[in-house]
């Protein structure tokens, strides 16, 4: 118990070492540190350092001569070990609770120094604008869209469901109309072209026999007829000599002449039928070559539609596909789909902002308003431009999901805040403007020259009335002014304030503010 006794103070005193240590390894200020701990470890140091002394010898050496008496000893307090780290527990709590209340001093301090600084601004006389800004992209309003063509022929006619481009335009080069900027690998339908050529003059030669074997056929058919006839008449004249004739030998004519006009009806009929039969099969050979001829024509205007030109001049811009599983831009080599569109050519002298109002905003903006134009590829410079149309009808504000609207409405919240399609002519010719650029425009609503102008922050309106707080006599005042137009940022001032004078940034201030002021 003894030995326990005697190196507790040790233990304390080591420990206390080690909090001063962590306290001062810390990044608040030094001499908050030192005031809120020092009082402390000076007062339990000297404790240690008592308790800590070395106890003399229990068994002395002896001393030759005569000693002094030694004056009698106090005892020495021997304090217990819970009381020990009571007070150092106390010690702890004082010395934090002094630095917290220096910290919280020093924290006041410094706010209400901020709090005394205050912003001011100078009334000006300037160029007052009311403007309604909206977002977009840049686009070309004249411009054609390249797309592969449309095959008439099928897969065993030159046609197909894609095609491979053999050479295309260089992207972003400038071309005239009727240049060549697509071309597609054609063997395969010049190929095709070749074998229906030969098909139809083959037919039309297999026709041409067939023609006339019907005529040979048909002209034999009219000069049996007319030997019938003839045989017919023949037999008619010879019963007339039957009266002298026996009647076996009458019986025979009669029989012959009944035979002869059978064969001679008979004849006619089958002349007539073979006639109908020559014209049914004729139209039937006829429309054999037109198959063949129209099989040819479409594989030729196949053939032409390999070849492509540019309708009108402009800039160069190939489209985005899906090709060999990723997204690039189309190249020579590869296979689009009939149809599809691969590529445009943009007439660069006419371009224009496609973007969306707000439908609050949509009554206040008019066709032919001066607009701000800034490209978000080259923010220090603004190109004039104008509205040139605004839609007549509201669009859902964005296609994708989002949250739903209030109560009572149907769609999500983005299908509910329409927003008004709105164009605008840039005026400004620059190499710099280019098609799908990320742009802004501020639309002029009201624009006034030479006015004074203050920021909207620091006006207050109290009871319809518009208050700012002026500098006078190096103090601040609250002032009723009148104020004409107000923009989101601006207002101006027709009365109560005037130029030069200072005025708080802002309107809401506190009452130290003006009494230090």
């Amino acid at each position: 118990m003894n030995y326990i006794g005697s190196i507790a103070p040790y233990n304390l005193k080591a420990s206390f070492h080690v909090f001063y240590t962590l306290v001062q390894s810390t990044s608040t200020s030094n001499v908050m540190q030192q005031v809120a701990i020092f009082p402390v470890y000076s007062a339990l140091q000297g404790w240690f350092s008592r308790s800590s002394a070395p106890e003399p010898s229990a068994d002395p050496q002896p001393e030759t001569g005569p000693q002094a008496v030694p004056a009698p000893e106090k005892p020495k307090p021997n304090l217990p070990n819970w009381m020990a780290a009571l007070l150092l527990l106390c010690g702890v709590i004082a010395g934090y609770s002094t630095y917290q209340i220096l910290q919280s001093s020093g924290a006041s301090q410094s706010g209400a120094a901020k709090s005394t600084t205050l912003q001011t601004v100078t009334v000006e006389r300037t160029d007052f604008q009311r403007k309604v800004r909206i977002g977009g992209t840049s686009g070309a309003t004249n411009f054609a869209m390249i797309r592969a063509p449309r095959m008439q022929g099928g897969l065993d006619r030159g046609g197909g469901s894609s095609l491979t481009i053999e050479t295309l335009a260089e992207p972003g080069s400038i071309v005239q109309a009727g240049d060549v900027v697509a071309q597609f690998e054609s063997k395969r339908t010049s190929d095709t072209l070749e074998t229906f050529a030969s098909a139809l003059a083959q037919t039309k030669a297999q026709v041409a026999a067939r023609k006339a074997n019907m005529i040979i056929a048909t002209e034999t058919l009219q000069q049996n007829f007319v030997n019938a006839l003839s045989e017919a008449k023949k037999a008619k004249f010879d019963l007339q000599t039957a009266e002298v004739k026996s009647a076996i030998q009458a019986e025979i004519l009669a029989l012959l002449a009944a035979e002869s006009d059978s064969s001679s009806i008979q004849l006619e009929e089958e002349y007539r039928l073979q006639q109908i039969a020559n014209i049914a099969e004729s139209r039937s050979l006829e429309i054999s070559i037109e198959q063949d001829k129209k099989r040819k024509d479409r594989t030729e205007a196949d053939f032409g539609k390999m070849v492509i030109r540019s309708p009108v001049s402009g800039l160069v811009v190939v489209e985005t596909i899906f090709q060999r599983g990723t997204f690039a831009q189309t190249s020579p080599g590869d296979q689009v789909h009939s149809g599809s569109y691969f590529m445009r050519i943009v007439d660069l002298s006419n371009m224009a902002v496609f973007a969306s109002l707000n439908q609050v905003d949509s009554q206040s903006i008019q066709i032919g308003s001066k607009v701000n134009i800034q490209l978000d590829a080259y923010p220090d410079v603004v190109f004039e431009g104008r509205v040139s149309s605004v839609g007549a009808m509201a669009v859902s504000g964005s296609s994708g999901g989002g949250s739903r609207g209030p109560p009572g409405s149907t769609g999500s919240r983005d299908q509910w805040v329409k927003q008004i399609p709105v164009q605008v002519e840039i005026l400004s010719t620059d190499d710099r403007i280019m098609p799908d650029l990320s742009a802004s425009a501020d639309i002029i609503i009201e624009q006034l020259d030479d006015v004074l102008v203050i920021p909207r922050a620091a006006v207050k309106m109290s009871s319809e009335r518009y208050l700012v707080w002026v500098m006078q006599d190096n103090r601040l005042v609250e002032r009723e002014v009148a104020l004409g137009p107000i923009s989101d940022t601006e207002a101006v001032v027709i009365s109560g304030l005037n130029e030069g004078e200072q005025i708080a940034a802002l309107a809401e201030i506190n009452t130290t503010m003006i009494a230090q002021r």
